[in-house]
């Protein structure tokens, strides 16, 4: 699979790229840019420079788009009616009309999207998706030591919204949200209540005063719990048997979150003839409801 990268164009985002070709490994074709300052970027890789998109999308398969969106969305849709797969890393910015523009457009030209939801695919979660069944309260503590911006929060919260959908297989029926602001840009503490159609129940806290970062999710299903801490990368299964408790730690495999994600898109690329793509799939609900979250948000400080 040929892959072309778009958004990288400054030496300050050389660990960005970095990152991104040690993911993509020899899929990664050729790179998008006008900028001379990203030669000596990519000069020691095998990797062709494209100076028109046009170009770029009739040599590849997919294209990654790096960073936000915005700046880039036309060349996307063009992307899309070249008949190239897409992996998106930031689509914040991004209205949820263009962004239901963007899957009509490949649904149209049988073409794949896949967002960068890289938890959904972190070997503490795939390890313990055995062990999940049906939850029906799932509590998601988030502690940052650092402060997020208002922008920060809808990857946070797109992230975790695809995991409850994935679990709880219900419809979100009522969103409820407090929000303690500090000043008119940053929160000391959001808590985020989604009442989903089969009675389930997620609880999702954001922490913006503590002394350390943290990211556990616990799952209360029938018969256990399942508690995954992202951060520290491990799994807890609390199993009840007898009376009692018994507690059992997953062995987490090495494998890296970034380059399954990867590999998932190319495998999705190499299947798109049994796939049934849509012009309105599943993900785009989820979509919705995180901004319709993030809008609440702003709206609490509209005010302050």
């Amino acid at each position: 699979m040929k892959i072309g990268l778009i958004g990288i164009h400054k030496l300050n985002q050389k660990e960005h790229f970095q990152s991104i070709h040690q993911s993509l490994d020899k899929n990664l074709y050729g790179i998008y840019s006008h900028s001379e300052e990203i030669l000596p970027i990519f000069s020691s890789f095998p990797i062709k420079l494209f100076r028109s998109t046009n170009e770029l999308f009739e040599n590849v398969d997919a294209v990654y788009f790096a960073n936000s969106l915005k700046p880039n969305i036309d060349f996307a849709i063009n992307a899309l009616k070249n008949s190239c797969h897409l992996f998106i890393e930031d689509i914040s910015e991004i209205s949820i009309q263009k962004i239901r523009e963007l899957y009509k457009v490949a649904f149209e030209a049988s073409v794949t999207i896949q967002l960068k939801l890289t938890k959904s695919f972190s070997p503490e979660y795939v390890q313990a998706s055995d062990y999940l069944s049906n939850p029906k309260l799932i509590d998601i503590n988030a502690k940052f030591s650092k402060r997020l911006r208002k922008d920060d929060y809808f990857s946070e919260i797109l992230n975790n919204l695809f995991i409850a959908n994935k679990e709880i297989q219900s419809a979100i029926k009522k969103i409820s949200a407090l929000v303690l602001p500090i000043g008119s840009n940053h929160f000391s503490l959001i808590h985020i209540r989604l009442d989903f159609d089969n009675g389930a129940i997620v609880n999702m806290k954001f922490n913006n005063v503590s002394n350390e970062d943290d990211n556990i999710f616990m799952f209360h299903n029938k018969e256990n719990v399942v508690d995954i801490n992202f951060r520290k990368h491990f799994t807890t299964i609390y199993k009840f048997e007898e009376g009692q408790v018994i507690r059992e730690e997953l062995n987490i495999s090495k494998d890296t979150a970034s380059s399954s994600e990867i590999k998932s898109f190319i495998l999705a690329y190499k299947d798109t003839k049994n796939q049934n793509i849509s012009d309105s799939p599943e993900e785009l609900k989820i979509i919705q409801a995180t901004h319709e979250i993030i809008e609440r948000l702003n709206q609490s400080t509209s005010s302050v």
